[in-house]
């Protein structure tokens, strides 16, 4: 009877532990050296950013590129005394374009530089469950931690390869603000690629390239040397909160209330986001942060004069007819004719319609714009 009984217990036991499976599980290793394929989705920014990573820990040294190399970051810490991270992007001036100019920012006592994981830490995170993601059988682990107002979720999905070794899938950040009531952010990066393996050629700057100190202010260069550091962490303040207390010291910005402050600080890092990954992106203009970029787009909406309504505003369509015949040139500089000054509010919508200049030279109205600040031919790694 007692034999039976301690049998049962210890049956019983087993079976609790193979049913939470934590105790008989361990996080899953990445290895110390992997290079890895993505895509960064910021939803909120409506951003869908490829990019790839190389990684040696015992190395102490990283690469990121982003847009398909359009930008590189390399992160060498390696190098004395803090480490250091270097930047390769395409620089437009007055009289250059699209010229590769690399620039560095050196790593502090309090802000040694280290190489970058494209992957997060999964030092907190607990096995939650398994299920399948996009046709794989996946675990997923999940961290969740509060910080003041702010619960902050981090789930990653792993897969194993073929050969056993663990395979990264799906990592996302969802934020939620118990002061506003609803969420305040979400990040989401798609692992397309990965092998445990990197060349060590991928971790050398390019050859007879000179890397001269980042010109202006400081403040935002740690986030544009390693973009991937704001998203790969399980903090809810990274360089881009701090650089919120600068943007309201510069632009005077005093808010009422707790609530509103929490607001504008979730809406400027989303701001920024945009900002910083249209330009890694080598459009045809660059971005920049102004007094706006606190304001939410139906904010933006209204100082544009276009308040919501449900009745038609009777306004008369563009005459096209009358410009059926014009022949465009190919391309034309308005700076030439004092058109553009050297700040001008960008045009931050997926589509635009640009209508042709009547023979009088004046810029027809643009419509549907987003009132962001756009900087030409600056000469600044933006």
């Amino acid at each position: 009877m007692t034999a039976g009984l301690g049998t049962c217990v210890t049956v019983l036991w087993v079976c609790v532990v193979v049913l939470y499976g934590k105790p008989l599980t361990r996080a899953p290793l990445f290895g110390d050296i992997y290079h890895v394929k993505g895509v960064i989705s910021l939803p909120y920014a409506e951003i869908e950013e490829p990019f790839e990573a190389w990684y040696n820990l015992s190395g102490a040294v990283s690469r990121i590129d982003y847009y398909h190399g359009q930008v590189s970051t390399f992160q060498y810490g390696f190098q004395k005394p803090s480490g250091a991270s270097y930047k390769i992007t395409p620089e437009t001036t007055e009289t250059e374009v699209n010229v590769m100019k690399c620039f560095q920012v050196n790593g502090t006592k309090e802000e040694p530089v280290l190489p970058q994981s494209a992957l997060p830490s999964l030092e907190g995170f607990q096995l939650v469950r398994t299920e399948y993601y996009k046709g794989f059988l996946c675990e997923v682990w999940q961290n969740v931690t509060m910080e003041g107002h702010k619960k902050n979720t981090y789930t990653l999905w792993v897969s194993n390869s073929t050969e056993g070794s663990a395979f990264p899938l799906h990592y996302e950040m969802m934020g939620y603000n118990t002061l506003l009531g609803s969420h305040y952010d979400k990040y989401e990066v798609d692992y397309t690629e990965f092998r445990s393996s990197a060349d060590p050629q991928d971790f050398v700057l390019p050859e007879g390239m000179t890397c001269g100190a980042w010109p202006g202010p400081g403040l935002e260069h740690r986030i544009l040397a390693n973009p991937m550091q704001e998203l790969i962490h399980t903090s809810s303040k990274g360089h881009a909160h701090q650089l919120f207390g600068h943007f309201k010291e510069r632009f005077q910005r005093h808010y009422s209330t707790e609530k509103e402050h929490e607001k504008r600080q979730h809406t400027f890092v989303h701001n920024l986001r945009y900002v910083h990954s249209k330009n890694r992106a080598n459009l045809s203009y660059r971005l920049a942060v102004n007094h706006l970029a606190d304001r939410t787009a139906g904010e933006l909406r209204a100082l544009r004069g276009r308040a919501s309504r449900k009745t038609p505003n009777k306004g008369q369509r563009f005459p096209q007819e009358l410009y059926a015949s014009v022949q465009l040139p190919q391309s034309i500089d308005w700076r030439l004719y004092g058109r553009v000054p050297h700040l001008l509010w960008v045009v931050t919508s997926s589509h635009l319609d640009l209508y042709h200049p009547s023979e009088r030279m004046k810029l027809a109205a643009l419509w549907n714009f987003s009132c962001l600040s756009l900087q030409i031919w600056a000469g600044k790694p933006i």
